[in-house]
């Protein structure tokens, strides 16, 4: 079971793995059943960068989200 902490841990790791990458939107976390895993937001859930299942044991999930833009309100 992954809690919050190791959750938060994780993220920092994957964070650093994706670097710059212009195809990642954001990473952040969310929950998998009672579990907490890192969530990597990309443009397309079919080109993204080579992510590792689990980061420290605690799961990494990649969804496709389409590109983010700044709108005037």
């Amino acid at each position: 079971m992954s809690d919050r902490d190791a959750a938060r841990a994780a993220k920092s790791q994957v964070q650093s793995l994706i670097g710059g990458d212009p195809r990642v939107n954001g990473v952040g976390l969310t929950h998998v059943g009672p579990d907490w895993a890192v969530k990597v937001n990309v443009v397309d859930d079919q080109d993204y960068p080579d992510l590792p299942e689990r980061v420290e044991g605690v799961r990494v999930v990649v969804r496709g989200v389409g590109g983010i833009s700044a709108h005037a309100s």
